[in-house]
């Protein structure tokens, strides 16, 4: 019985020295609540993740958290991922956060909500090995769908970036590249539609429906990059296997992008590793991994899969054709 009251008494001191988060998730433009969207806090100290869902009236707790800061994110599909940084627990603390999400399309009809959910839901796909190439490496040729998210990293930004980030946010994001029919950059490509990938012995091409420009090169040639590449906005690439992987180095960028619907910034001191996978015939395995000294404390790992789409091509995209973007992003 001794044992047992010490243990109790343990456990209840461990309670009361634990910290809460705990609120309500919404969309911002209807209010209603969101269900079954994947919220986790991330330690910063210690890097532990703390993972819930909210339930279907939208609430959600994250208990058990050890004093200290965290990073709090939610990425739910349809809706732009929700970030906040830097939160701070106290022991015993219970903080009330309401999460408010951004539909994707701002809640209009057409390529809506709806859209985006099944455009980057999983599909059912063909069942298989990965096809090979002659020279025996996976074959990532084909159509495939936009790529969904599967962990989107916790970026550490420096305080230029996190300054930056709350003035776009309140100014709702007037001056974001896509809207003025300027390129999303290399994060986006392959993100927001279909895409398809034609690979050869030195070359892999990727063509996007979505976006300008609507490719990229990767050299499979065994070159280099140019001594002085020209900033552009996808950056020059170049690509070598490490077994089954593909590993693609991308230098060479301007500043202008952003990285996520957020609009966190970059320098052109960036460099952005892709680890390409074909695990079997119908998916692809992504990793990013964005190393910018000048924005963010350390490099940015972001995780994503794709599947591969038998039934569909891509189609043309002419952003400046009848743009209404523009005339809308006013800010506040």
């Amino acid at each position: 019985m001794r044992f047992l009251a010490l243990f109790l008494c343990a456990s209840t001191a461990l309670a009361q020295r634990s910290a809460t988060i705990a609120g309500t998730i919404s969309s911002s433009l209807s209010g209603d609540p969101v269900a079954q969207a994947p919220i986790q806090a991330t330690n910063r100290s210690t890097h532990s993740v703390y993972k819930t869902a909210s339930s279907e009236a939208g609430q959600y707790t994250l208990t058990s958290l050890p004093p200290g800061a965290y990073d709090l994110s939610a990425a739910p599909n349809g809706y732009n991922a929700f970030a906040q940084q830097n939160v701070t627990l106290a022991a015993g603390q219970t903080l009330r956060l309401d999460i408010r999400l951004v539909d994707y399309q701002l809640d209009t009809l057409g390529d809506g909500r709806e859209f985006r959910i099944e455009l980057t839901s999983p599909h059912p796909t063909p069942a298989g090995p990965a096809p090979r190439t002659p020279e025996g490496k996976p074959d990532f040729s084909g159509v495939w769908y936009a790529q969904r998210p599967v962990d989107p990293g916790t970026p550490e930004p420096l305080p230029w970036v996190t300054a930056l980030l709350k003035e776009r946010a309140a100014n709702n994001s007037k001056d974001a590249p896509g809207a003025h029919c300027l390129p999303r950059g290399i994060t986006a490509a392959g993100a927001l539609f279909p895409y398809k990938l034609v690979q050869t012995k030195t070359l892999l091409v990727m063509l996007f429906e979505d976006d300008i420009p609507s490719h990229r090169q990767v050299f499979l040639d065994g070159r280099g990059h140019p001594r002085d590449p020209n900033p552009s906005w996808m950056g020059h690439s170049v690509g070598h296997w490490e077994g089954d992987t593909l590993v693609v180095d991308t230098v060479g960028f301007n500043d202008r992008s952003w990285l996520d619907p957020q609009g966190h910034p970059h320098t052109d001191r960036m460099r952005v590793t892709e680890r390409m996978r074909r695990p079997d015939l119908g998916h692809l395995e992504i990793e990013i991994t964005i190393d910018d000294p000048g924005a963010y404390a350390k490099p940015w790992v972001i995780q994503r899969a794709a599947d591969l789409d038998l039934n569909d091509d891509i189609g043309e995209y002419v952003c400046n054709e009848n743009n209404r973007d523009p005339e809308h992003m006013v800010g506040k």
